[in-house]
Formats: structure tokens, sequence, C-alpha cells
């Protein structure tokens, strides 16, 4: 208050007042911008390292299966990303029975998936098969290649019902 009736009772005053005003508020909005720009670095990436929600869905399963914890779809899409590549190529996995794995990212606040229908990207999984190993074939690193499915990914997609042998 006393710095506002300084200021508008010495004319030469107001003139200092104010471009210090603005210099202030020009610094807290560069502020409050570079924060919102850290924020949006830092939480996007974690946000989108994973869908809210993959369906696996196939002959062998007698409905889709929902994948719908995000931090266990992390671990799975982790698991996979860090899977050594099967050195099979999608050809030779084309007479292997398969399912598909619905992968639908940013979906917060849309209702739950109930089929593949919809889905932003798919993967298949192999399960073993004879005395071939299980393969997953999904982007990781943005690189689409079969890879040996890891333990992990067969735990969860167990606990789901998901054949992982057939």
């Amino acid at each position: 208050m006393v710095g506002v009736l300084a200021a508008d009772t010495l004319p030469g005053l107001r003139v200092w007042v104010e471009p210090t005003r603005k210099r202030r508020q020009a610094r807290v909005t560069r502020v409050l911008v570079l924060v919102v720009i850290l924020v949006l670095i830092v939480v996007s990436p974690a946000q989108a390292a994973a869908p809210n929600y993959i369906v696996v869905s196939g002959s062998g399963l007698a409905r889709p299966v929902l994948l719908a914890n995000w931090k266990e779809n992390l671990v799975l899409l982790l698991a996979v990303a860090n899977a050594p590549t099967s050195g099979i190529t999608t050809r030779a996995l084309a007479n292997r029975p398969r399912y598909d794995l619905a992968e639908f990212w940013g979906w917060s606040g849309r209702p739950r998936p109930t089929s593949a229908r919809g889905a932003n990207q798919h993967g298949q999984f192999y399960p073993a098969h004879g005395v071939q190993p299980a393969v997953v074939v999904m982007t990781a690193r943005g690189v689409t290649v079969p890879r040996l499915a890891p333990t992990s990914l067969l735990k969860i997609l167990g606990r789901h019902g998901v054949p992982t042998r057939r």
C-alpha cells in the first residue's frame, strides 16, 4: 500500500515501480512456464511407457482377457523390451498358435475395452509349442521383432488364464 501511495504522489517513482512489477511478473511467468514444461517432460514418458489396457484374444480363449493394471502392463512391456531377440522370423511363426495382444494407449477416461477393436497397436504372443519356446512380437523401444517371451510375461499371462504352452 505504501509503494502504491508513493508511486501515486511522486510521478518519477511510478516510472521506476511499474517496470519492476512488469519484470517480476515476467520472471514469475517464465518460472511457471519452465515448471510446466519440466512436469510435462517428466510425467509424459512415465504415463506413456505402457498401455492403459491390453486385450488378449484368439482361439483357445473362451473370451478376450483384459489386462487392466497399468503397473502390470508396464512390467510386461519392460520385460519384452529387455528380452533377447528370438532369431525366428515372423514368417516362421505363421503356422504357430498365437494370441493377439491389442494395446490401448492413452485410453484413460474411456470405457474399458471388451475386444481388440479400437486398439492403437497390436502385438502377438506365440505360446510355447512342442520344443519351440514362447515368443512375443511387440513394439518395444521403437523396434518390432520376435523376442523370446520373458518369464515375467509368461507369469502375467498365466495369472490371467492365458495359456503359455499349446
